[in-house]
């Protein structure tokens, strides 16, 4: 049986790798899973992802369920809306930061949560037997389009209001957080300059994944703005960039460094993915805090299944108290909050922090039994103090560098992340770890 789930969710290249037909049998199972009741749907501003919203309402009301539609709106408000609106699932139609000929369904639980990987699994054997599962009358839809508005007042009421406003500027994707990220730190007190907050499913302004690489024309212009900070969204808004007053992108390890400073809890357990910075987990244990580390996205399922109080992902944070989703507005509203009440926080953490870390992405699959033997070979003279393979591949050294080896799950792509507190030894590891994916296709 094929899997159907990737890292978050399940995508594909619409009407190729992925069709209106596996979209619907997705929903139905579902819902005929889990019985009659609400299911939430909601999709970002891809063409594609409104005509598979309709396809999944149809779906829900084959097996008698209730549609609560929600609109286009960022992935985080889909999750708050199924909980709620105490819906058994949400269905979020958003490729996220895919390119723009992807589509894609992530699905929320009746707690605002992705499924855990026990789910999905559960859902994946179900779609392998083809029964009928049409119910003997049709659920209805309905408007709850409402939604928005609450998870913006929800979320604005639960951060305190700016004592030294700061100028920000936020480069939202042309993705549906334009109609959200820029309202809620206005509300916050902040002077907000919303830059492509226009949403459209072609992404004319850049592609929706916030890299170095896109965010470049963002870059040069923050400077003759007169900011304080920026951030930038990826096309759904689950993930948050930051980017300094000259322009430069804030390691998104630093990013979770300052989450992690404002949350309100000073004990218990943090999870955060294997391929997140050293740094975090010193951080995190600093703090006060025991650290675990998870698959990438499943950090959330982890954290709850733990009763932990945070979650992290680069450039994604889960902070429970709010919602176990993966929520960038809520981190731009913890963050900026954090920074207007002492604006030297950002200079002191970069100042203090050694860990140097970089992640490149290869457009090609590989052999993973091949490139585990060919990388172990290549990095045997860093000394290897451990192999990991909890996600992917993962060498540690004996000076505490690392080198990462990850296919992704949502492109045919292989992503490596490496890390060292000396720039040269983490170009090293960089120059090798390409050479190494590049001779394992």
């Amino acid at each position: 049986m094929a899997k159907a789930f990737g890292t978050a969710g399940v995508r594909g290249v619409f009407n190729r790798t992925q069709t209106p037909e596996q979209v619907y049998r997705l929903v139905e199972t579902i819902a005929f899973a889990s019985g009659r009741g609400g299911y939430g749907v909601g999709w970002d501003g891809r063409k594609t992802s409104a005509l598979l919203a309709k396809t999944a309402s149809a779906a829900v009301s084959a097996v008698g369920g209730e549609t609560r539609v929600f609109g286009v709106v960022p992935t985080p408000v889909v999750a708050f809306g199924t909980r709620h609106l105490r819906c058994l699932s949400g269905f979020c139609l958003t490729a996220s930061h895919n390119p723009v000929e992807f589509s894609g369904v992530k699905v929320f639980n009746g707690k605002g949560m992705e499924l855990p990987s026990s789910d999905e699994e559960r859902i994946e054997r179900a779609l392998a037997v083809d029964v009928m599962r049409s119910s003997g009358s049709f659920g209805r839809a309905s408007s709850s389009e409402g939604v928005l508005g609450e998870y913006v007042s929800s979320l604005v009421s639960r951060h305190r209001e700016a004592r030294q406003p700061l100028r920000i500027a936020v480069d939202c994707a042309c993705g549906p957080g334009g109609l959200v990220t820029p309202q809620v730190l206005k509300s916050l007190g902040h002077h907000v300059v919303p830059v492509n907050a226009q949403v459209s499913w072609r992404f004319p302004a850049r592609p929706p994944e916030p890299t170095a690489a896109n965010l470049a024309e963002f870059s040069r212009a923050i400077p003759g703005l007169g900011i304080d900070l920026a951030f930038a969204h990826d096309g759904d808004a689950d993930r948050l960039v930051m980017l300094d007053a000259l322009g430069r992108i804030v390691p998104d390890f630093v990013l979770t460094m300052l989450a992690l400073r404002g949350l309100d809890a000073s004990s218990g357990t943090v999870v955060i993915s294997e391929n997140t910075s050293t740094a975090v987990a010193e951080e995190a244990q600093e703090l006060g805090f025991r650290v675990t580390r998870s698959r990438v996205g499943k950090t959330f399922a982890v954290m709850d299944a733990e009763g932990g109080v945070f979650a992290a992902e680069p450039s994604k944070v889960v902070d429970p108290k709010w919602g176990p989703w993966e929520d960038g507005i809520n981190a731009a509203a913890m963050i900026s909050g954090l920074l207007a009440d002492d604006k030297g926080l950002l200079g002191r953490v970069m100042e203090t922090t050694k860990w140097r870390y970089k992640q490149v992405n290869l457009d090609m699959a590989v052999n993973m039994r091949v490139l585990l033997e060919s990388s172990k070979e290549a990095f045997r003279r860093f000394r290897i103090k451990e192999e990991r393979v909890l996600d992917g591949l993962k060498l540690v050294f004996a000076d505490g560098s690392w080198v990462m080896f990850r296919p992704s799950g949502t492109e045919p792509k292989t992503r490596l992340y490496c890390e060292s507190k000396d720039p040269q030894v983490l170009d090293t590891l960089v120059a090798i770890g390409t050479q190494c994916i590049e001779s394992s296709k």
